[in-house]
């Protein structure tokens, strides 16, 4: 089974700890962002190096600056990246794989899902 490492703004913490609890029901493991990690961007780095999709929480297609640098981290690493929803930022959008609901995310990460993640055009 896959590692996810989960990001999004802080603004969207509600919805961040919607999808860990999720995917925690579901037994998947994963990381995510942690305010009081010292280590700022670099920590954020580090865990998406152990993990082997990221998925970024962006309700209503916002992604700021250091989800930003998450998404290109991961892409310059080979790591599928997944948005919750459309972005309206072009070169943020050619850098990831598709866009998964909660569901579809945890369908790609379960072996035997049978949901498939919608690909971007």
């Amino acid at each position: 089974m896959k590692r996810v490492y989960v990001c999004g703004s802080f603004k969207f913490a509600r919805q961040i700890q919607e999808l860990e609890a999720r995917l925690r029901e579901e037994g998947i493991e994963y990381t995510s962002a942690d305010r009081s990690d010292v280590r700022g961007i670099e920590g954020c780095l580090e865990k998406i190096d152990e993990a082997d999709i990221v998925y970024v929480v962006n309700p209503e297609g916002y992604v700021g600056k250091s989800v930003s640098i998450d998404i290109g981290y991961a892409f310059g690493r080979n790591k599928p990246v997944y948005l919750m929803c459309e972005t309206s930022d072009p070169p943020i959008m050619d850098l990831v794989e598709g866009i998964a609901s909660f569901e579809k995310l945890i369908g790609l990460i379960k072996p035997n899902a049978s949901t498939q993640s919608e690909k971007k055009p």
